[in-house]
This record gives structure tokens, sequence and C-alpha cells, in this order.
């Protein structure tokens, strides 16, 4: 079962971690550190996953593993002892588990843990190497989500009556309770809205570009022309609360950012303006291929090998091998991030490339509007890889 737990950040805080890669399970990944939390942000780390529904898978007995459908938005849980509010959100593979400031209703949030998982059987499983809980007040409820997020697997089934249940560890399974969350209208309440807004951000000469797609956003950060971060990442909205994960990015970011989206679309009263922008949808398995350009100029034939699997292989041969390296990959919308983990000059090699994916014709071309800035330059226009008969 993959899973992944991870938080995000914003390049206007000084609270960073540093890294290379985004893949923490790839030799390469980041050496990460815990930093202090500001009102916003929360320490964490970061894997890769990709997030699907299970299919349902009826037992003898009647009982089957939920599926995302099978969710409500948001549940109430026992576990513990301790009432734990659980947030699925947009439905999109991110969880998220919340603790209150007494037993009372309408008591502040004082701690959560948040975990990407694919869901597969109905099961959210736990590890002390990704799950992070955040800062709170109360010392027991702290030793409680240290404790979850350290070791703790909740496995949903449906049983034979349409009830969603929820077992903790293998113990007895219990009901789940569905739960409303007061919705207001000076905030936006559901990642739905979210969808296929831009919004640019402005801090001194700083400015912050994000792109919300279904489940994922994108941010670019410039100071003046100059790119200074590319982030790509999970997005879902939960409780009131936007939360960005980040999972490709180009430089230090920090591990968790929490955000109030105002009607307006601003993000906690930055001053953020907002516009709609079109894209068109693009899969993973789509664009998943072998892919082929020549440069007349420098008369370079290069191989773009786009895998199924979250894996990439570009490669420009002349008489000799000009260029090479290999990482993962992913596309959130329209837009392609590519991880850079291995090339021919290490002390050259591009963390990060993103861009827009244009023109696309599944198994014909493609054309991609890149931010790679390497010599010799990766093409722009790509078409489907042929071979002899």
């Amino acid at each position: 079962m993959k899973l992944h737990y991870l938080l995000a950040g914003f390049v206007a805080t000084t609270l960073v971690f540093s890294g290379c890669s985004s893949d923490s399970g790839s030799d390469g990944g980041i050496d990460r550190e815990d930093v202090m939390s500001s009102s916003s942000s929360e320490p964490s780390s970061s894997s890769k996953m990709v997030s699907s529904s299970s299919a349902k898978k009826d037992t003898s007995d009647g009982i089957r593993p939920a599926t995302l459908d099978d969710l409500s938005r948001n549940m109430l849980l026992d576990i513990d002892g301790h009432e734990v509010h659980m947030a699925a959100g947009s439905k999109q593979g991110l969880f998220s588990f919340w603790i209150l400031r007494g037993e009372g209703k309408g008591q502040a949030d004082t701690g959560e843990v948040v975990v990407k998982s694919d869901f597969e059987d109905g099961i959210i499983k736990f590890d002390e190497d990704h799950a992070t809980p955040s800062v709170i007040t109360t010392l027991n409820e702290k030793y409680f989500l240290y404790k979850m997020a350290k070791k703790m697997t909740i496995a949903f089934t449906v049983d034979s009556s349409g009830t969603l249940m929820y077992s903790v560890d293998k113990g007895k399974p219990q009901e789940v309770t569905p739960e409303q969350f007061p919705a207001t209208q000076a905030k936006i309440g559901k990642y739905e809205e979210m969808v296929g807004k831009k919004l640019t951000c402005k801090s001194g000469d700083t400015t912050d570009v994000y792109k919300f797609f279904e489940g994922r956003y994108v941010m670019e950060s410039t100071v003046g022309k100059k790119n200074i971060l590319m982030v790509g990442g999970y997005a879902d909205i939960h409780r009131g609360t936007l939360l960005l994960m980040p999972e490709y990015f180009s430089d230090g970011v920090m591990a968790l950012y929490k955000y109030s989206v105002s009607s307006e679309f601003d993000l906690d009263s930055l001053g953020c303006t907002s516009e709609n922008f079109k894209f068109k949808k693009i899969k993973v398995k789509d664009l998943a291929d072998n892919w082929y350009s020549y440069d007349k100029d420098l008369k370079l034939d290069w191989n773009f090998m786009l895998n199924e699997d979250g894996t990439y292989k570009l490669e420009a041969f002349s008489n000799t091998n000009e260029q090479g390296k290999g990482g993962h990959w992913d596309v959130y919308g329209n837009v392609l991030l590519m991880s850079g983990e291995s090339c021919v000059d290490p002390s050259a090699c591009e963390v990060l490339v993103m861009g827009t994916v244009e023109d696309f014709e599944k198994g014909k071309g493609f054309t991609f509007k890149h931010s790679s800035e390497e010599v010799p330059p990766m093409p722009t226009e790509w078409v489907i890889q042929k071979y002899e008969d």
C-alpha cells in the first residue's frame, strides 16, 4: 500500500528545511530537520504516492473494505478514549485527524495529524518516518497525537447493512459518526471552489502565484523576473482550513502551511488577487509513453521516457551521450513536474523542472513549455517514438 504524509510551505517565511529531491523513498532523498512551528506552519516530512480509491471487495460475511466514496467529508471517531475529528475533505486521498481543546463542540482546534494515503482496502497506516502531529497545548493530547503518528493503523469497512465502521490496530470495529462542520459565508469551505483558481500574492518584491487543480496545486515564486522557487503538491480544505502539502520543490520549503481562504479568495488577508484559468486535464496513464524530439541546430536525438510507475528518463544523443537524467514525474491538471535525481553532470542537474503540456494528443505528441535552463536545452516539441518494423 502506498501512503504519504506531508504538509506545505510558503516562501515568505524564514522557517524552512532544505532539500534536493521530493522523493524520500529514493537514495537522493531530502535530509530533513525539525522546525519550530509558527501560527500557520507545522513540522512534517514527505514521500511520494499517488492517490486512488480501492475497488469494492465483498467478503463472505457481507463486510467489504470502504472506498473514498463511502466516507463523509467530516467524521467523528473514538480513538484511545479521545474524540478525534477526522476530515476527508474533497476525498482526493488527503486525511486529517484533529483533537479539540476540551470536549465541547465549537472549541478551537488544538492539534492535528495529516496523512496522505491511497486508502487501498480502506486502510490508513501511520508510521514514525512520515506522520507528524502539530504542536498542541494539552500534554496528554500531545502524547496521544505523537503515539498516533508514530504507529497506528485505521481500517474502514462497510458492513452488510451499509454502515461505515472503523477499527484501530485490528481492534473491535466501531461505527463512524458523520459530523457536520459549520460553514461561514466569509470563508471558502470546500476545496472544489478552489479548482481552476489562480491566486497572485505579493509581498514586497516577491510575487507568489498559485494554481489549484483537483486535489493538487502548483506555486511559482519570483523576485522581479527571477524565479526563486517552484512547488507542486497536494491541496484540500479541511474544517475550513486550506492545507497545502509540497511533493515537488526546487528549494527549501516549510513542512506545513494552513490558510484561511476568504470568500474573495484571499489567503490569510495577504492581499492576494484571484482569477479563473482554464486547463485541459491530462491523465498520467495517457502521458506515460516513449517520446522523441530532434534538435536540427545541435543535431541531437532526444528520448523522453515517462513511465507509469512515476519514473522518467531523458536522454540526448549525437555521436556521444550529450545528456542523460532521470527521476520522478507527475502531472497536475496540465502541469508536468519532473524531479531530477540523477544526471550526467550532477553539479548542473536541476532539482525540479515544471511546465505546461499543451496541444496534447495521446499516442501522437505535445508541446511542453518548461522551466529547464540546462545545456543542451530540453526540446519543447515532442512526438511519439517510432520503432523499426
